[in-house]
């Protein structure tokens, strides 16, 4: 009876201890990507207000993450833009290396102008 007892309290604790383990290795991979998002959609901000310095930002939206390839990601941002009472949408392409969390470059371009896009490519 003793040696069920005791073989049940260590299940239970081996049990509650995966679960934990889990629960901080899910929250700590959130945590990560939160502070990526933040960080790429501040720059994706800034580098719009610095190509139209004069406009007014309105709002903006995260629209999605995707890998390029294995050693390069894109979070892409939609930013609703004031210039002169004329209302307009840019989109943000900011390029990262997942792994050591580079920026590679961000590129704009206003949406339904094919002829306005630029890069800013960093080293």
């Amino acid at each position: 009876m003793k040696a069920k007892t005791v073989y049940r309290i260590f299940f239970l604790l081996a049990t509650f201890m995966m679960v934990l383990t889990a629960g901080m290795k899910a929250y700590g991979e959130q945590h990560v990507e939160e502070i990526d998002y933040k960080k790429w959609s501040r720059l994706a901000i800034s580098t719009v207000k610095e190509e139209y310095p004069q406009s007014e930002l309105i709002d903006y939206k995260y629209v999605k993450r995707e890998a390029v390839n294995e050693e390069e990601s894109k979070d892409v941002f939609r930013i609703k833009v004031n210039q002169h009472g004329e209302l307009f949408y840019v989109s943000a392409d900011v390029v990262f290396n997942p792994k050591t969390a580079k920026l590679i470059t961000v590129n704009l371009k206003r949406d339904g102008d094919n002829a306005a896009q630029t890069s800013i490519i960093l080293d």
